[in-house]
């Protein structure tokens, strides 16, 4: 009976791990090279307003979904600025701010390259821009760019991990634009 229960379990495992390369495969193409994951908001409110509640980086860890727990500042202001984002498992990555349009837009790139960085991905960058559509409505934009290391078995991934994204973007335009309304 246990040899029965044993010979089912790895057979199911087989499967799975079957279903998964062929899911990778199909994916291929669309997780090979980079990515782009966008998303866009309209806040009633003034784009100075806007600016000031996205722009205050130091603080995105109180407005983001619970996969950032803490953010801090080491280095600098603006232009050139470096960030610690950490996650609630002890994880964290290193941003450096490449853009800052006082005002505008500003752009992070994470260091992916770091010995100890925890995601699947080759190369992750950040853009938020706030663009005027009257006195009082903006419209936010966020453009991320990613690339995975290995967009074989990444396939899997991006199909999983963009529901993901796109409730924790969701739950962060939301934050913002309660803030910003006020």
């Amino acid at each position: 009976m246990v040899r029965k229960i044993l010979k089912g379990l790895a057979l199911f495992l087989v499967v799975d791990i079957i279903l998964l390369l062929v899911y990778g495969f199909v994916q291929y193409p669309k997780a090979k090279g980079e990515q782009h994951f966008t998303a866009e908001r309209i806040i009633q409110a003034p784009k100075d307003k806007v600016w000031l509640v996205i722009s205050d980086v130091g603080n995105y860890h109180e407005v983001t979904a619970p996969n950032i727990s803490h953010v801090e500042i080491v280095e600098g202001n603006g232009l050139g600025m470096k960030r610690v984002c950490s996650a609630p498992d002890g994880s964290s990555w290193e941003e450096t701010c490449t853009l800052w349009k006082h005002g505008e837009e500003f752009q992070f790139v994470v260091n992916t390259q770091k010995e100890d960085y925890p995601f699947p991905l080759k190369s992750l960058a950040g853009s938020w821009k706030v663009e005027a559509v009257s006195p009082t409505q903006t419209r936010l934009l966020l453009d991320f760019s990613y690339e995975f290391n290995s967009p074989f078995l990444s396939g899997y991934f991006l199909s999983m991990g963009m529901e993901q994204a796109e409730k924790d973007t969701e739950y962060l335009l939301d934050n913002w634009q309660t803030l910003a309304e006020k």
